[in-house]
């Protein structure tokens, strides 16, 4: 019995060790478990915070490999990097209302953008331009208004005058040759003096147009610009004298 016993005890004894060391050989898998677990979260969050630090296309690369859609990242840069642009485009120029035609900027009366810099350091110092305001913008309004009177009368006076001279016909004497050959040419000043002593009206040499061959003794048609939009015409006899 006694040996029994003691047979039992150290079968009970291992049983024991065999069991303690079933539970630390658990133990220790659980905790290599966990500690891989770990391992892994934080190497993820170390990778997570690089990532807000590199450039536009890493960033885009490495959120394709974990699964966001690279054209999803590429469309919402686009549409902040298009609102900035914007922004930054509206801060870059200045509309301003010129008070003279520059070339390059504009014409006269015109609205246009500007760089500020350019506002700031000519435009507004040299008094070529205002902001477009609107007591300026009526007084612009009357200028033009002005103007456009004036071009009328001058056009109505030019019609008048034009009428009046298609009615008349001219003379002027110089010396020619027995064939009819004239010993000097007519100039434009022979006709403003013509006009001015039958009419009184003096006109402006540089207006008027002689014909080429107007160096004989017969009759000529000559035209005077007497406006942009109105031309007279006329004959003019050459006759021997002097």
């Amino acid at each position: 019995r006694v040996y029994m016993l003691k047979m039992g005890d150290h079968h009970s004894s291992q049983c024991f060790h065999r069991g303690s060391r079933s539970r630390s050989s658990l133990f220790a898998k659980v905790s290599l478990i966990i500690n891989a677990a770990l391992l892994l979260g934080g190497l993820y969050v170390i990778s997570g915070k690089s990532t807000e630090n590199l450039s536009l296309p890493a960033r885009t690369q490495i959120h394709g490999q974990v699964g966001v859609s690279p054209a999803l990242v590429s469309s919402r840069c686009s549409r902040t990097s298009f609102r900035d642009l914007s922004a930054n485009a509206r801060k870059r120029t200045v509309d301003v209302l010129l008070k003279e035609s520059i070339e390059g900027t504009g014409k006269k009366g015109e609205i246009t953008a500007v760089k500020p810099g350019f506002w700031r350091n000519y435009l507004l110092p040299q008094g070529l331009a205002t902001q477009p305001t609107a007591e300026y913008l009526e007084e612009l309004r009357l200028e033009e208004e002005r103007k456009l009177a004036d071009a009328k009368a001058k056009k109505d006076a030019a019609i008048k005058l034009r009428d009046g001279l298609q009615l008349l016909s001219f003379t002027i004497r110089m010396k020619a040759q027995e064939d009819g050959t004239l010993y000097g040419g007519v100039r434009p000043a022979d006709i403003v003096e013509a006009v001015k002593s039958q009419t009184g009206t003096e006109l402006d040499p540089k207006t008027v147009e002689l014909p080429s061959n107007m160096d004989k003794l017969d009759t000529y048609t000559v035209f005077v610009n007497l406006h942009p939009e109105v031309k007279a015409s006329f004959p003019v006899s050459i006759q021997k004298g002097k």
